[in-house]
């Protein structure tokens, strides 16, 4: 395998939102707003967590950093940007990332919406209208599943039509999207139906090489969590 790279992609789930913790736990009362039920904010702790993975991905500067227009992923993307050597750079939001299946009709908050909290967030892409998503999800498990891969193949193929130099380039996505994401980087189906285990921050780093090869290089890497959450950094 040769070792000259044409992008080196790292993928991420965002740190841990309202809506990953218990019902009893979640600081709404039933029943939730539809922001509460699918654009939850980070938790105190998700805030560490992305920090963390800030603080973790400031010693590379990336070319260019995607992310899920849910504002839980927002909020880890930037804080990777505003860590960055050499100064901030500019979050570039994906609609075709948000998490599975989070309603189509839902439209989230808006790009103004987000810049006025977010300054650094600069544009929002999407790769297939939301309405088109909707007819492709179709009516059963195995519609959507296909569809969820079909769209990571979206996003992998989106990705790598506009770097192909060498660029480090970083996506924040979802918990269960992103397993299709990482199938689709890989080159994998969905016929085994194998998830990939992506904790709250868990790093991703797949390599494309020019001789067509590609190395998963690490997966769900959270060793940036020792100092905020040891019990997730090494578990047994």
């Amino acid at each position: 395998m040769s070792d000259d790279y044409f992008l080196q992609l790292y993928i991420t789930r965002h740190g841990e939102s309202y809506g990953n913790l218990p019902q009893s736990e979640r600081p709404w009362r039933s029943p939730p707003t539809p922001e509460q039920e699918h654009d939850p904010q980070l938790t105190p702790l998700g805030e560490e967590q992305a920090k963390a993975l800030g603080e973790r991905l400031s010693v590379r500067r990336f070319n260019a950093i995607f992310s899920s227009p849910l504002i839980r992923a927002v909020s880890t993307a930037c804080e990777t940007a505003s860590r960055q050597p050499g100064g901030t750079i500019p979050v570039d939001l994906l609609g075709d990332l948000r998490e599975k299946g989070t309603p189509w009709d839902y439209p989230g908050y808006s790009l103004e919406q987000i810049k006025e909290k977010y300054s650094f967030v600069r544009t929002y892409h999407t790769i297939v209208p939301f309405q088109e998503r909707a007819v492709l999800d179709g009516e059963d498990e195995s519609q959507r599943n296909d569809s969820a891969l079909r769209r990571g193949q979206d996003c992998i193929s989106f990705i790598r039509e506009r770097f192909y130099s060498g660029e480090n380039v970083l996506l924040v996505a979802h918990g269960t999207f992103n397993t299709y994401l990482i199938r689709a980087a890989l080159g994998l189906g969905n016929e085994k139906g194998f998830n990939f285990c992506q904790e709250n921050t868990g790093l991703t780093k797949v390599k494309y090489f020019k001789d067509g090869s590609l190395r998963l290089a690490y997966m769900n890497d959270t060793s940036h969590l020792f100092d905020v959450n040891p019990e997730l950094s090494f578990s047994l």
